[in-house]
């Protein structure tokens, strides 16, 4: 592909070759290409900013249970941070969220050994927990951010519904005041559950699904593959259409 070209010649040249096509293209792999890039060669600040703008565009895909995962698992060690900060003893409280790998880090371990040398010594290494401090502060990533995010991603239908639900009652159970968490939790239960049955009903219908596929005149010998395409696009288009998350 161009973009990861264009990445090994210069972090620049690889970020404005991303840049002119992200807005154009909703894509969910080319935007899971970008913040590869991301996450290899940008400051942190960057890469929430980027999962952020990611789910906002691409949040109700249900093929992006990855990026909800990968970006919760970026704003709970944020949240920790935060908390470690403001109460000593957030690790035997029960303040603190149970994390996942930081994907950061993983991406930075597998790329070319040219990539990690040069970030080396720049903003973009900086991964400290200070750093998480810094970026959480100026993100302003706290409990309501951290309620707001963890309802949108445990309510749309994706395949890591059941871990993200999971991450969200431990929330709200850490908070200090069950029954709002019990309230709270009981509001949202049903958002999760159509979530998980809309994510079914898809699975079904998006069996065998070529995502990459162009639109092509219809000629004797597209057509068969073609008619394939656009009933199973239908299929799922007419689902949409009866609204199973119930969205306003």
């Amino acid at each position: 592909m161009y973009a990861e070209w264009a990445e090994g010649e210069g972090t620049a040249l690889g970020s404005a070759v991303y840049r002119r096509c992200l807005q154009q293209v909703p894509n969910l792999e080319l935007w899971l290409s970008y913040l590869g890039f991301c996450k290899r060669l940008l400051p942190l600040e960057d890469v929430l900013r980027a999962y952020a703008q990611a789910v906002d565009l691409l949040g109700t895909d249900s093929r992006g249970g990855l990026l909800w995962a990968e970006y919760l698992a970026l704003l709970k060690h944020t949240y920790n941070v935060q908390q470690k900060k403001d109460n000593p003893d957030a690790e035997t409280s029960g303040k603190l969220l149970a994390e996942d790998t930081n994907p950061m880090e993983a991406a930075r371990r597998n790329a070319k050994p040219a990539i990690r040398q040069r970030i080396e010594g720049t903003k973009a290494a900086d991964v400290s927990d200070d750093e998480f401090l810094r970026v959480g502060a100026v993100l302003k990533i706290g409990n309501e951010f951290m309620r707001r995010t963890f309802q949108r991603a445990a309510s749309t239908a994706h395949s890591a519904l059941d871990k993200l639900w999971v991450g969200y009652e431990q929330f709200e159970k850490s908070q200090g005041n069950p029954p709002l968490a019990q309230k709270l939790l009981a509001e949202h239960m049903p958002r999760f559950v159509r979530g998980k049955a809309a994510f079914k009903e898809l699975q079904g219908l998006c069996n065998g699904m070529d995502y990459a596929a162009l639109a092509v005149p219809i000629t004797p010998k597209t057509a068969v593959q073609q008619t394939k395409l656009f009933e199973k696009w239908r299929g799922v288009l007419q689902f949409e259409q009866t609204n199973p998350l119930r969205l306003d």
